[in-house]
């Protein structure tokens, strides 16, 4: 046994495939390379977003962990800085509360929101590249952008009353 672990051995020479890293050891090299320290706060949170398959709110973040992890400031701050590195995605509700999702090992996407439930659904990503030359040519710099979607969903449309979802007459028609 203790052979295989030697250089010698035939098995020694034998490559291993390189293993994917994880998307929490992926947020760990981030952010030691941006010279921030791995604290358990901050563990807690990349852990609680991974458990989650789309955007979540602070507070949920915030209850996923627990109080006696870290208090709610210090979720928005991680988060914060999380964005920045790269980590987390914010998106909104129509009612503007962000949300964040880990970006992780996830294709960039966009999301559509029902303006009813509140349930999000994944939508492609395409690409408003042009848009960005177009800004970037005007002399802007450090370009991001958001785009979300709102709507009503088809399990809302189907229990909501038909008057409610009919465009409003205008008062000169009636």
């Amino acid at each position: 046994m203790i052979a295989a672990t030697q250089s010698n051995h035939p098995l020694a020479s034998v490559s291993q495939q390189p293993v994917a890293d994880s998307p929490l050891n992926e947020a760990r090299s981030r952010i030691r390379n941006a010279q921030m320290r791995i604290t358990k706060p901050r563990i807690a949170i990349i852990e609680s977003l991974l458990q989650h398959e789309g955007p979540v709110s602070i507070e949920r973040i915030h209850q996923d962990i627990g109080a006696k992890v870290c208090d709610l400031v210090t979720v928005y701050r991680c988060l914060s800085a999380f964005e920045s590195l790269g980590l987390v995605r914010r998106s909104y509700l129509h009612n503007g509360t962000c949300l964040y999702e880990v970006t992780l090992g996830n294709p960039r996407h966009y999301h559509i929101v029902c303006k009813s439930c509140g349930q999000t659904e994944r939508v492609d990503y395409f690409s408003v590249e042009g848009m960005e030359r177009m800004l970037q040519d005007r002399g802007y710099t450090q370009l991001s952008h958001v785009v979300e979607f709102f709507g009503i969903c088809p399990s809302c449309q189907k229990t909501a009353p038909a008057r409610n979802l009919a465009p409003a007459m205008p008062a000169e028609s009636l």
